[in-house]
């Protein structure tokens, strides 16, 4: 499995114990945020973070989406 996938399911698990999510609610959360586009893209960057970063830097990049989102209405 490439690197790259096992990081997004570390990620996904992560969120889904810090925001005491089920697997389905965490599904939607990434695809509506497109969180795994963002993890992805900065691999690099991020899989030397800890988690409490990781789950930060996730709240800031919702909040830029759903700003981004309330800009075109």
């Amino acid at each position: 499995m490439d690197e790259k996938v096992k990081f997004l399911i570390f990620c996904m698990e992560a969120y889904k114990q810090q925001r005491h999510l089920t697997g389905a609610q965490v599904y939607g959360q990434f695809k509506k945020y497109h969180f795994d586009d963002y993890i992805i893209d900065l691999y690099e960057l991020l899989h030397i973070q800890g988690t409490r970063y990781l789950m930060e830097e996730l709240d800031e990049y919702q909040a830029y989406q759903e700003k981004k989102v309330a800009g075109r209405r």
